[in-house]
């Protein structure tokens, strides 16, 4: 039997594409969900290309900040557009 040292995984970086809404959830939980399961120090969120996001965008987002928190690793936005950056703020997250 040969040991293996586990994989340690700093950053994962994701791009975001398209508006984070509740059509997109189906094809977006999965791929966090995956992330999430590496178990990366950081998750990094790149939402430049991010038009709008709706509710179920923010408690998606709010989730995966939830299950790295408790992880004790870190979700960070990148680049938001001003309009996503109003959403976020009003909504007080």
């Amino acid at each position: 039997m040969v040991a293996t040292a586990p994989c340690h995984v700093p950053v994962v970086e994701v791009y975001v594409t398209e508006r984070l809404d509740v059509a997109c959830l189906p094809a977006v939980r999965p791929v966090l969900d995956a992330v999430v399961r590496l178990r990366p120090d950081r998750l990094v969120l790149d939402v430049a290309g991010c038009a709008t996001i709706d509710a179920a965008g923010i408690g998606l987002l709010l989730d995966v900040h939830r299950d790295m928190w408790r992880a004790g690793a870190r979700l960070t936005l990148r680049a938001p557009t001003p309009r996503l950056r109003r959403i976020l703020r009003i909504a007080r997250v």
